[in-house]
């Protein structure tokens, strides 16, 4: 999740507050649910984890994949990127922080390698210069 542009750009990082990743800061994320698309769960999960809607909403390009301990499997989770015209964000029960911080920021706080390796992508495709239109995905 990005607001921003160019340099002032910053990241919106939340906080677990329990289960198998409590205390560890993360991006949005979750699982799609039967009869949904990949791009409508991001959207779908940023509203209920944030109270944010996406303006706009883009293919990364890239999968975060991680092991899951609750349901003891290998994760594959697409990664999309949002950009919002708001930082009024309101966490939902599954997590009790939030910080907008920078990219550097982010880097310190992200928990997991595969999401900090992914800032760099990010940064570049996103914030550096504008998008590939292959990217976009309509927000409804």
């Amino acid at each position: 999740m990005l607001e921003g542009r160019g340099d002032a750009t910053q990241l919106l990082v939340i906080r677990r507050a329990g289960g198998a990743f409590a205390g560890a800061w993360t991006y949005v994320m979750g699982g799609v649910e039967p009869g949904e698309r990949a791009p409508q769960t991001a959207l779908r999960e940023l509203a209920e984890e944030t109270g944010l809607h996406a303006d706009a909403l883009y293919l990364a390009g890239a999968f975060d994949v991680f092991y899951d301990p609750r349901r003891d499997r290998i994760r594959n989770v697409a990664v999309f990127v949002a950009r919002v015209a708001t930082r009024n964000v309101t966490v939902d029960d599954a997590h009790d922080a939030y910080r907008w911080v920078s990219f550097a920021e982010a880097a310190e706080l992200l928990e997991f390698p595969s999401q900090r390796r992914l800032l760099d992508d990010v940064r570049r495709d996103f914030v550096e210069r504008d998008p590939s239109s292959w990217r976009n995905i309509a927000v409804t």
